[in-house]
C-alpha cells in the first residue's frame, strides 16, 4: 500500500490498520519539549510562540487539540502536563533556550514529574546549519539530562520530518548536508541512551505547510498519525547506558 493511503486508513481509526484514536493506554501525564511547530498560544511559554493570532488563522491550527502533540497525548488517552517547546529553538548551542539547557528541561517538571516526555528538536540545528558532530554531542547530551532529571519517565525522540514546500523557504532547504544525516545522529543517540524512537522519516511522508516548515491543521494531523504509528509498535533498542557529557 503506497505510504499516503497507509497513512490515510491509520488515521480513519480502522481496527484492520491498527486505528490510532483507538489506541488507548493510560492516564499518564505528557510532557513537550520542541520548537515552533510544537508552540501553541496559552499552551507553550509566551516568548515563543508560532502558533498564536492571523498565523492560527492562516494554518487552520485554531485550538490545542489541532496539534500534533495533543493528537498524539489525547490518541495513548494521556493528559497534558508541560510543553515547553520554542519557536527557533535548537538542540545546540549556550542559550536558556536550546534543548540541553537545564533551567529549560526541569521546567518539563513544574507540575510534577511527567511519565511521558516528547522531544520534537533537532529540525533548527539543520536548517541553521548546525555540524553533524555537534549537534550528535549536544542531542546526546539532552537526553542523558533528561534521563538524570526524569529517571522514571517513558522518553521519546524523533527522527526529522519534510514539510512540503510553501510559497517561501523559510530557512535553509538548500543546506549541503541532508536531514538524513541528523536524523540518523538521533536513531544512534536513542539506542545508545535506550530511549523510545519514533522514526517517522523512515515512511517518507512530507506534511503539508504554510511555509515549508509550518504545519497547516492537516500537516499537524499527519505528524500525530505517524508519532502514534511508532509509538503504538514500541520501537526501543536496548545497547547501552547513558553517560552523561
Amino acid at each position: 500500500m503506497p505510504a499516503r493511503k497507509w497513512l490515510a486508513s491509520f488515521l480513519t481509526g480502522n481496527k484492520g490498520n491498527g486505528g490510532v484514536f483507538l489506541e488507548k493506554e493510560t492516564g499518564k501525564v505528557y510532557a513537550v519539549l520542541g520548537d515552533s511547530v510544537s508552540t501553541f498560544a496559552g499552551c507553550t511559554p509566551e516568548d515563543g510562540v508560532f502558533y498564536r493570532g492571523w498565523v492560527q488563522e492562516v494554518t487552520g491550527v485554531k485550538e490545542p487539540e489541532d496539534t500534533w502533540w495533543m493528537q498524539v497525548i489525547h490518541g495513548r488517552n494521556g493528559v497534558v502536563g508541560v510543553n515547553n517547546s520554542y519557536a527557533g529553538s535548537t538542540v545546540s548551542g549556550n542559550l536558556a533556550t536550546s534543548a540541553t539547557a537545564e533551567n529549560r528541561l526541569r521546567a518539563l517538571g513544574k507540575k510534577g514529574d511527567p511519565d511521558v516526555i516528547l522531544l520534537a528538536m533537532g529540525a533548527n540545528d539543520w536548517g541553521f546549519c548546525v555540524l553533524p558532530q555537534e549537534f550528535g554531542l549536544e542531542y546526546r547530551r539532552m537526553l542523558c539530562r533528561l534521563k538524570c532529571l526524569y529517571p522514571q519517565a517513558e522518553i521519546w525522540c524523533a527522527t526529522l520530518l519534510r514539510g512540503k514546500d510553501g510559497e517561501t523557504e523559510f530557512f535553509n532547504a538548500e543546506s549541503t548536508i541532508s536531514q538524513e544525516v541528523y536524523s540518523e545522529i538521533i536513531r544512534e543517540a536513542a539506542r545508545e541512551t535506550e530511549v523510545h524512537l519514533a522514526d517517522v522519516a523512515r515512511y517518507g511522508i512530507e506534511y503539508e505547510t504554510v511555509d515549508g516548515v509550518h504545519p497547516t491543521k492537516e500537516g499537524m494531523q499527519t505528524i500525530a498519525g505517524l508519532w502514534l504509528k511508532e509509538m503504538k509498535e514500541e520501537k526501543k533498542e536496548k545497547k547501552g547506558g547513558c553517560i552523561l557529557p
